[in-house]
């Protein structure tokens, strides 16, 4: 996995899916037609487009979930007071925003997890 940083402050989730496709983020922001802010749900979309496979939802992190799979779209929530997508792989953070990143996350709450197979 090679880290790919985000353009503009709302293109997190669009590097994430860059990272796991081989695409440019500009080549994802294109098919997803969007270089704001995104959904679960459009992050969902683009993978099937792309023919990643992945958990069927979003599962939150809880006693029954407590660590997110070997690979997975993390939902953070940042210490800026804003939702964030982060790339989990290999044990290490691939944080569009913050760079490569081991150990503990650092930058805010993570709430949920999107697998990848």
């Amino acid at each position: 996995m090679e880290l790919i940083r985000q353009p503009s402050p709302t293109t997190c989730g669009q590097a994430c899916i860059a990272m796991l496709s081989g695409k440019s983020v500009a080549e994802v922001i294109k098919d997803m037609k969007t270089d704001g802010p995104t959904s679960i749900g459009q992050l969902i979309e683009i993978l099937d487009r792309y023919g990643i496979k992945h958990a069927e939802k979003n599962r939150r992190i809880s006693k029954k979930n407590p660590t997110p799979s070997p690979c997975s779209i993390l939902t953070v929530h940042a210490d800026g007071g804003y939702t964030h997508w982060v790339l989990f792989y290999n044990g290490q953070y691939f944080d569009p925003e913050f760079g490569l990143l081991e150990g503990e996350y650092s930058h805010g709450k993570i709430t949920s997890f999107l697998g990848i197979e």
